[in-house]
């Protein structure tokens, strides 16, 4: 059955109704996506553009060399000195207990010093270098590199460490160096990066102490391109850091050496003053300490000897408590 002329023509402007209308959504929605499209690439671009060289581009703190110490005669008291170690990633060693085991048929590792790497790997995101062992001799550090092959994951790097040469004479005066601790950084108002280096050694005691944050010297920074992952693909820029300042103090070596020999292991402490220009020439406390054991990590056995001494060894006697003169003849 044929449709009137007349339904033809209503169904017709119908149609042309809904099309126009679906047409103009169409249009509408196009016109909005090519809207937010030009928003994000031209108005937004720099905001992106930035978010995404953040997630391509990091940037990692380098340490800084630490400022060296004189006596007034230049003899060097506080030197830093090159340290080997050996670090672990996981992500490239694939299986750690395999690994680990082989590292200990190539140097010797204490069970407790394995131990403690294996917990630190575990724990750590997959890319991140956990050091296994420090302070290595080159020969060490050459038999882990020939045996690179067996040893996936396992990278030999090097760095600076604290030393001081005349050991127990500068103990009292010069201090120490250890790793930043959680008291530290509650106790000292201090925004510098570097404090948040895992292990970034800062002065404890004495001059290192005191004069901490000339010694420390700035932080350098090293750009690298990692992927999504965070893998480090390659090193784009290096800018390395401003060595810390050195100190020249007025204190003689070798009237130290000689004031630290005489007092020995008693508990006794001497002060040598230039009283024409004020200068103190030698500051002498006894029983002392090596410095060096802290900077490696002083063992349970080593810092329970010195705690215990009933001569306190830890205290610096010329500057703590109070002790009888004995007049000069």
């Amino acid at each position: 059955m044929k449709s009137a002329p007349k339904d033809i023509e209503t169904s017709y402007r119908r149609v042309s109704r809904r099309g126009l209308i679906l047409g103009g959504l169409q249009l509408g929605f196009i016109g909005v996506l090519g809207w937010r499209m030009r928003q994000l690439q031209l108005e937004q671009s720099d905001e992106f553009r930035l978010l995404a060289e953040e997630n391509r581009i990091n940037i990692r703190l380098l340490p800084p060399a630490r400022g060296m110490v004189f006596d007034r005669n230049g003899r060097i008291i506080a030197e830093n000195e090159q340290n080997y170690r050996i670090v672990v990633v996981r992500e490239d060693a694939g299986d750690v207990d395999e690994t680990l085991a082989e590292l200990t048929r190539v140097m010797d590792i204490s069970p407790e010093v394995l131990e403690k790497a294996r917990e630190d790997i575990l724990k750590r995101s997959p890319f991140v270098p956990v050091t296994v062992a420090d302070r290595l001799t080159w020969e060490d550090v050459a038999r882990v590199s020939a045996n690179a092959p067996a040893l996936p994951g396992v990278h030999a790097e090097f760095g600076l460490s604290r030393h001081y040469p005349r050991g127990a004479d500068y103990a009292h005066i010069l201090g120490y160096v250890g790793p930043v601790s959680d008291y530290d950084l509650s106790r000292i108002d201090d925004q510098d990066p570097l404090l948040q280096i895992p292990k970034f050694q800062i002065g404890k005691t004495g001059v290192e102490n005191k004069l901490e944050r000339e010694l420390r010297g700035r932080a350098g920074s090293r750009k690298i391109e990692v992927n999504a992952v965070g893998r480090v693909m390659r090193e784009l820029d290096r800018e390395e850091g401003i060595k810390g300042r050195d100190v020249q103090l007025t204190i003689d070596s070798r009237l130290q050496n000689y004031v630290q020999a005489r007092l020995g292991e008693e508990s006794a402490s001497a002060v040598v003053i230039d009283c024409e220009k004020g200068d103190l020439l030698a500051i002498g406390s006894a029983p002392a300490f090596d410095p060096n054991l802290f900077v490696r990590g002083i063992s349970v056995a080593d810092y329970s000897a010195l705690t215990e001494n009933k001569y306190r060894p830890l205290a610096n006697k010329a500057v703590q408590g109070t002790h009888p003169a004995r007049p000069s003849k």
